[in-house]
């Protein structure tokens, strides 16, 4: 049978991009669509460079060394400020 081993927990990373109005777009108008589809893949794709960046960067990624933070300060571990993303 396959053994399964838990990972430790990992820190998660969010990140929301750029609203896009869509309203003004005929679901009927192929190019209008495509239009679309290519900004919102691109500006998804942006924001999740933007993550995996500064995922790279976060000196308490480790989990070890963000609980011994966390639990010698009494506060959680910092994160990266918002600058750090959409460069």
């Amino acid at each position: 049978p396959p053994l399964v081993i838990p990972t430790v927990p990992a820190r998660h990373y969010f990140v929301f991009g750029k609203p896009f109005d869509t309203s003004t777009v005929d679901h009927d108008d192929r190019a209008a669509c495509t239009t679309m589809y290519g900004e919102v893949k691109s500006e998804l794709r942006r924001g999740l460079d933007d993550v995996l960046v500064a995922r790279e960067k976060d000196p308490f990624k480790d989990f070890a060394r963000r609980i011994a933070v966390e639990r010698i300060s009494g506060k959680p571990a910092p994160t990266f400020g918002i600058e750090e993303l959409n460069k």
